[in-house]
Parts: C-alpha cells; structure tokens; sequence
C-alpha cells in the first residue's frame, strides 16, 4: 500500500449465502473463475471483469465531492496475467486506460477526472490466476467513525443476522463507536437465540435500549440523540430486516471522510426477492404534486446483471438527489446537533422530510454507488391498503406545509384527492376512511404528531378491521362468480372512456350481496380502478402473499367519504398559509432531543435499557 494512502473501496467477492448475486462483484464465464472473500481465481486464458456493482469505483461521484485528485488500484497476483485498467463515462461505456502485465505485486494511479466509473479486467495467462487484497486506495489517509442506529420491531432474528454481519467484519467493526439497537416491539430482541453471540462479537459496542413503539421516525430518532453523547463523527441509520453487504459501511464513511462540505451519505437498495435487481438509484420530492420519486425512472427498477455499467448510460450519469431512505443513511452528528432528529411523524416520509430540511441548511445528500444491502422492495408491502395509509397522506401533508414554496402546496391537495377517488373507485373503503382522520390531524395543527405517536397505528387497524379491509386467508376467500374481466385500457382516449363508464357504474345499486362469491379474483397488479370499478364485488390478492382482500361496492359509504374528502380540502385550501407558518415554526421545537426525550418511555436509557 503507498505511504499515506487509505482503501476507501476494497475488491470484494460473494460471502456464502449471496452467490445468486455473484454478477454484482464478478462477470465471467461461470465455468472461468472461483472466489472467496477477498480473492479472484480466474482460468488458463479466461477474462474476468470488475465492471459490476460492487467491483467498478464510482469516480465520479469522488470527483463531484471529495477533495481527493488520485485513486490508485493495488492487488497481489499469483500468475501471470493481463490487466486492462478501464474506464467509462455517461457517452462512452468503455474506454482501456492502460493494459499492464502482472505477475506479483499491482499497483495503478489514475487521475480521478478521466472517468465516471474505473475498473479492472483481468485476463489469465496459461496456467491461470490468482487476484487477491485488492482494493482503491486514497492519498492522505483520513478515517470517519460512525454509531449505529437500529430500529427493530419484532423483527428479532433478522436484527441478530445484521449485527452478525457488523460483527464479522473486523475492519467494520474498528470503525464503529457503538451500535444501538432500539427495540420497540413486544418480543425482545435479547431473547432471540444468537442475540448474546453477536453482542460478544462485537466487544462491548452494543447498547440495547428497549422502548415503547414511536415507529422508525421514534427508533431513529432515539438513536441520533443517543448518538450525540458518543464520540462520533457520524449516526449510521440502518433498517433491521436486511441483508447486509458490510463493506458498504467503510465505502460511506470513507466517502464521508473526504467531502468538501458536510454531507448525508445514502446506500442503494437491492432486491432481497432478486438479488441482482436494484431497486432504487435514488430519491427526489416533486414539488408540484409533493411525491418521492425516483430521480431515474428508466432504472427503478433494473436488473444489474443484464443492464451493466457498460451498456447502460442511466448508470454512468451522476444522480443528484433530495434525500436517501434510512434503510441505510449516513447522517453526520453535527448536523444532528443543528436542526434536531426525526419529526415525530411515526413512520412515512421521515427521511425525505430530514432530507429536505438537511439541504436547507446547507447539507446535501449523496446516494453513493457501491454501497447497497438488500431489503424487501415496496413492490412486496401493502402500505397504502393497511393502517399505514393514514400515515402516507398525513405526512406527506406535513411535509408539504413545511417545505412547499407553494402558497398553497402546488398540487399536493388536487393529487391527494385524485388518489382518494382512486381508494373509493377500488372499493378499498378503510384506505379511504383512515385518509379523513389524516385529514382532520393535519387540520388540528402541529400539536397532533406527538400527542398521537402512538396511538394511531391502533386507531387505524381498529379502522381497518371496521371497514373490512384486511386480508383474508386464502381458505377463507369466497369463490369467484366468473365472467369476463376487463383489460387495462390502451392510450389516453380509451383511458377517459373507461373512466365514464366507471362513472355510470357507481351510481348504479349495487347486486345483492352473497358473502360466498364476488365478481371476480384478482392479482394484484390487475387490481385498478380501471377494473374493480365496473365491478360489485371482488378479492385482490395481497402484496405479501399471504392472502387477499375482499371489496364489495357500497354506494353510501363512498358517497360520504367522496363528500368528506371534498370539504376536508376545501378547509385545508382556505387554511394552508397560516397552517404552513404554524407547523414551520414548530419543526426545531418537534425535532430536537428535548422534545423527543419527552416521547421516550422513562429515563434516557429507557425501560429496561441495558449495555451487552
């Protein structure tokens, strides 16, 4: 390693258990190469490229950021070999800097301004090769350290698999001050079998504090304010139900090391249903309609191992964007320390509500390529059919009030009704109806969020079980009248005919109802208003798979929350600039440590809050 210098991204391959993602770290034919942790094997006159997820370096997001003007690539060699040290940017997909013969010790420096993306390809010699300990290196060596902040419900034995993984790595490990797991549920993480193995593991860094549920925003927020007694630069934000690759730790803080301005450092998500897929390349609000969004649409989401680095310019370009989910987010103390933790906005919307009010003051957030875990995709959840609707328009409301330039939140109140109608078209009558209470909340000011933390996740599933929307176990599903479904409809002219014949549809009575048929049994991606709204009755499957919902057309319930809907905007409309000035000059006060001490149960270690 040259003197001085620092690996910010070392060359990696599969741990046990993630082989289904090998083409994330490694291209080659499946029969040319083998590999363990931090070693290549490549075959007799194989080729075996580092274009991929894991293995390229994301130059340019280093170059837009950081203060560093050199990488140098090194790695150890036992066999004769070519490498060809190559480079891409957003026009050109591959371009070969240097071809370099090997046999032994390799080292490389770059000028960090000639590419979007370097990598390396390796071509064996005849009797093959072996390359290991490589890694990107940095001149002037400069370190971060970081807290961990787990927030876990119920979720004990994933939890324990992250703190394993943590644990395993030692150059992680180093880098940790501490790891705090807040455990908001009912069946303690510290039951879990494992638990005790992994807290030795990790050599007295782990503190386990057991609180009363305040959601992720609660967790989360817990553990920033319990990081700020630490010595660390940094709050690692990481969700419990993941799989971690742990590299992606040091390749944050690494990145955090050497920004030329403070910064939030974000990770990718992959796919735990398809380990190859990344699911998001990053986030932004829209303004007009105050929705997140992916700043890429083409790549949300896309399969890595088909769309490479060299064949797809979405992934070369350098992403700006307005916040990073806190599935995994690097957030620095200071800024902790300035504008307060989390709103107490329970779940939803926390993290781009954070993002937003990091960038005004003066705190950007970069989604860092090379640094991802794998979690459940939105595509998996039915956040917008369970209790969690109510939070969904209620924070999305808050957010808007806070941080829309709009006199009146530029179109959030027409596109929120759009997605009402949407509810009451598909006959999902509870969704609807918990959208009113966050209506109303919104409406009673910023005092609701801490006053109702807790209680309205029972509100709501109280709601739900009231309207009839939950979901139904297949063997208790009613069967299927038949007859024909109709298709989605082709091009904007189709689609506004559709819509007119849903019109007429609603004001007709509904048949009678037979609790032991509907109109037919859906999937859940044909599960629209442009097909459950021409019908009476219908099952649609769940998102997890686990069952479906059952729907049957009401036509007085839809009538009154239709009505509802309309006059909770109306007096929303009228009441926006003065709410707007109402909850903006609340946020320091709802964000800081001293007011989320209030919310958590007991004393500052919590109930039952112990150090392994």
């Amino acid at each position: 390693m040259p003197q001085g210098s620092r690996s910010v991204q070392r060359l990696l391959f599969p741990q046990p258990g993630d082989e289904a993602a090998h083409e994330l770290y490694v291209r080659a034919e499946s029969d040319a190469v083998s590999w363990d942790r931090f070693s290549l094997t490549v075959a007799p006159g194989a080729t075996a490229s580092l274009a991929t997820y894991f293995g390229a370096f994301p130059a340019g997001y280093w170059n837009a950021h950081t203060d560093i003007e050199r990488i140098t690539v090194v790695g150890e060699f036992d066999g004769a070999a070519i490498v060809r040290v190559c480079a891409a940017d957003e026009e050109d997909g591959r371009r070969v800097l240097a071809t370099v013969p090997a046999d032994g010790a390799f080292s490389w420096d770059i000028r960090i301004g000639d590419g979007a993306w370097f990598w390396l390809e390796v071509e064996a010699g005849s009797e093959g090769t072996t390359f290991r300990d490589g890694a990107w290196l940095a001149p002037d060596a400069k370190t971060a350290t970081a807290t961990v902040c787990i927030t876990t419900h119920n979720r004990g034995i994933d939890c324990v698999g992250v703190l394993e993984r943590l644990a395993a790595d030692g150059l992680v490990r180093e880098q940790l001050v501490r790891v705090i797991v807040v455990d908001q549920g009912d069946r303690p993480v510290r039951e879990v079998p494992g638990f005790d193995r992994a807290a030795a593991a990790l050599e007295g860094r782990l503190k386990l504090i057991e609180q009363r549920n305040l959601g992720g925003s609660g967790g989360f927020s817990r553990g920033m304010v319990e990081s700020l007694q630490e010595r660390a630069d940094h709050a690692l934000l990481l969700d419990d139900d993941v799989l971690l690759e742990p590299d992606s730790v040091l390749r944050m803080l690494a990145f955090a090391a050497r920004t030329t301005r403070e910064t939030i450092v974000g990770a990718h998500m992959l796919s735990l249903l398809e380990r190859t897929v990344l699911h998001s390349v990053g986030e932004r609000v829209d303004r007009r309609g105050f929705w997140w969004t992916s700043v890429e649409p083409a790549l949300a989401p896309v399969d890595l191992a088909v769309a490479t680095i060299e064949s797809t310019p979405g992934l070369r370009r350098l992403h700006d964007v307005d916040f990073n989910g806190w599935w995994m987010c690097l957030v620095p103390l200071g800024l902790v320390r300035r504008v307060g933790a989390s709103l107490p906005l329970f779940i939803k919307w926390d993290d781009a509500e954070f993002g937003l009010r990091a960038a005004a003051a003066g705190v950007p957030t970069v989604t860092l390529p090379g640094a991802a875990l794998w979690h459940m995709p939105w595509t998996g959840k039915d956040d917008g059919l369970d209790w969690q609707a109510y939070f969904q328009l209620r924070n999305r409301l808050v957010v808007a009030l806070v941080h829309s330039a709009s006199a009146r939140g530029g179109g959030v109140l027409s596109a929120s009704f759009a997605q009402d109608v949407n509810h009451l078209l598909c006959m999902q009558y509870g969704s609807a109806a918990a959208r009113r209470v966050a209506l109303r909340d919104v409406l009673d000011g910023p005092a609701h969020l801490p006053r109702t933390i807790q209680r309205r996740t029972t509100d709501m599933r109280v709601l739900m079980a009231r309207a009839g929307q939950s979901v139904v176990p297949e063997a208790q599903l009613p069967a299927e009248r038949g007859g024909p479904v109709p298709a989605a409809p082709a091009g904007r002219v189709e689609a506004v005919r559709r819509l007119l014949r849903v019109a007429v549809h609603q004001f007709r009575r509904s048949r009678a109802a037979n609790v032991s048929l509907v109109d037919a049994a859906l999937p859940r991606a044909e599960g629209k208003w442009w097909v459950l709204g021409l019908l009476d009755s219908a099952t649609v499957a769940s998102a997890t798979g686990t069952g479906a919902f059952v729907a049957r057309r009401d036509r007085r319930v839809a009538s009154r929350l239709l009505w509802d809907a309309v006059g909770l905007r109306a007096r929303l409309w009228v009441r926006w600039p003065r709410l707007a000035r109402t909850y903006r000059a609340a946020v320091a006060e709802l964000a800081s440590p001293a007011a989320w001490h209030d919310l958590f149960d007991g004393p500052v270690d919590g109930r039952g809050g112990r150090t392994p």
